[in-house]
């Protein structure tokens, strides 16, 4: 069988749109999902399994639509090597397979599979899956921030540098996520007093001595927080 790979993408209109990889050893399944998607995604795909984890992590993707049967590497085998990887282990996962057994199903759930589609498939079933599982991810990433080794839950409010709890004040826990959120850019003391103090009477000052709280309390943190001098502060990650 020929093996074809299009790193390539095939995109719509809309330059902003989300990566899906599609991964099944026919070529011309590949293509018609392909063509059926990239209206609203930019599509990439293989019809060689073995170069599938390769192109995965070349194009880093918003989602990947994965066969089972497939000859060289299973499809199973590579939704492990994805869920194995720091980069991609919680990029969503979709088995699009005919003729699964119950057993293979299970299989692919217990390796990491987030949901299994049978072919033959309904266009909309299809679309309206992927859907949900890129609106999952973006509910589970609105509610988290990273840096480096740094990361912080928005919904616990709670820190973490390299898997340890960092304790910080709810005013130092509040300008960190606003320096997080702005990684490697400018923020303002301006910015800083408008939105974590608001009308209460305060002065640059009050955020300088928090900034240095909060430097102290991070030290194991893979980066720093650099003073822009009379404007602000900006923090500097090393991922």
């Amino acid at each position: 069988m020929n093996m074809f790979t299009t790193s390539t993408p095939l995109r719509g209109t809309d330059l902003g749109a989300k990566k899906i990889v599609i991964v099944d050893d026919y070529e011309e399944s590949c293509k018609l999902l392909a063509e059926i998607l990239s209206s609203t995604y930019e599509c990439s795909y293989t019809s060689d399994s073995t170069s599938a984890f390769r192109l995965i992590n070349e194009k880093r993707p918003d989602l990947i639509l994965l066969d089972y049967k497939m000859p060289g590497v299973m499809g199973v085998d590579v939704c492990r090597m994805v869920r194995e990887s720091d980069s991609t282990k919680h990029t969503p996962i979709i088995f699009v397979s005919g003729a699964a057994t119950i057993d293979e199903r299970i299989k692919a759930f217990e390796t990491g599979a987030d949901d299994f589609i049978s072919k033959p498939f309904h266009v909309k079933e299809l679309i309206l899956r992927i859907k949900a599982r890129l609106s999952e991810k973006e509910t589970e990433t609105a509610s988290e921030l990273n840096a480096a080794n740094l990361k912080m839950n928005l919904l616990s409010r709670q820190v973490f540098v390299d898997g340890a709890e960092v304790n910080l004040t709810p005013k130092q826990f509040d300008i960190l996520k606003l320096l997080v959120a702005g990684k490697n850019n400018l923020v303002t003391r301006e910015k800083c007093l408008s939105e974590i103090w608001g009308d209460t009477e305060v002065t640059s000052r009050n955020v300088d001595s928090q900034i240095n709280y909060l430097k102290r309390k991070i030290q194991k943190f893979n980066g720093r927080i650099v003073a822009v001098p009379s404007l602000g502060y900006r923090l500097e990650a090393q991922e």
